[in-house]
């Protein structure tokens, strides 16, 4: 080999060097902050929940109706926040929906506490209310981040129909002797619980759009679905996956505000 040759070698492999490093080091993989941060409070959040049930279990310090409590608040403030972050009307009334329904529960389990029985009118008119809240809350969060398609508006207007030909159906079917009002709104509790299942999991747009949120809000319907038919919150399973059903709802705003800030700053720069 002569000398050029030599040269010329070695000055390539001078170069190709540092164009390696600069390979290896465009190809290392980070983690995001917002997923270690999601992750971990997905993880402190199951902990807490299972300390909860086990103290509540064993000891009897506090009632399944103060922690529900304490979790609506935190997600009242959750909502609250996305409310008054939010750039898109969807998200907004999404948002507000949410806050309307942490509300609700709120008052729900205060009255529960105070004595008042689950057959009370005033009680099954918070449930209907918070039901209600939880469907409206779930259309438009689920179009708000969405390109729709046709079987979106298909889905969305079956929904209607659907809920509007049931109470009209539960209104024909009322027993003799009872208020038509309480009877319907009795039917609304756990129709509205369907339906909200249905705008998240029935629709391939927003598994492809927004998984995660689809995932969340979704789980957390189906819980409170199982909860609902259960009826009853005194075995440690239902209060647990009662504590993982406002978890979901806690991480789902969580997310959207995230979203948002994300928009957020991409708008100011």
């Amino acid at each position: 080999m002569t000398d050029t040759n030599m040269q010329s070698s070695t000055h390539s492999d001078i170069i190709s060097q540092p164009e390696e490093n600069i390979t290896g080091t465009q190809a290392i993989i980070w983690t995001p902050p917002f997923i270690v941060f999601f992750a971990a409070l997905l993880g402190f959040g199951l902990g807490i929940a299972s300390l909860i049930t086990f103290i509540w279990l064993n000891s009897g310090l506090y009632s399944v109706e103060r922690v529900a409590m304490v979790y609506s608040v935190v997600l009242m403030v959750a909502w609250l926040v996305v409310l008054l972050t939010g750039h898109s009307w969807w998200v907004r009334g999404g948002a507000l929906f949410g806050l309307i329904w942490a509300a609700c529960n709120f008052g729900g389990f205060w009255l529960s506490k105070h004595g008042v029985g689950a057959q009370d009118p005033l009680t099954i008119q918070i449930h209907a209310a918070t039901s209600s809240a939880l469907l409206a809350g779930a259309l438009c969060l689920s179009v708000a981040r969405v390109r729709l398609k046709l079987w979106d508006a298909i889905l969305l207007w079956l929904v209607l129909l659907a809920f509007c030909a049931y109470l009209g159906y539960s209104y024909l079917k009322v027993p003799a002797g009872t208020s038509s009002l309480i009877f319907i709104e009795g039917r609304i509790v756990s129709w509205t619980l369907y339906l909200s299942l249905a705008v998240w999991w029935l629709r391939p747009s927003c598994w492809r759009d927004q998984p995660g949120l689809t995932f969340l809000f979704g789980l957390a319907t189906f819980l409170l679905i199982v909860l609902n038919r259960s009826s009853t919150l005194t075995t440690e399973q239902n209060v647990f996956f009662l504590q993982v059903s406002f978890l979901c709802l806690l991480l789902a705003a969580i997310r959207v505000f995230q979203e948002e800030w994300r928009l957020h700053r991409q708008t100011n720069h």
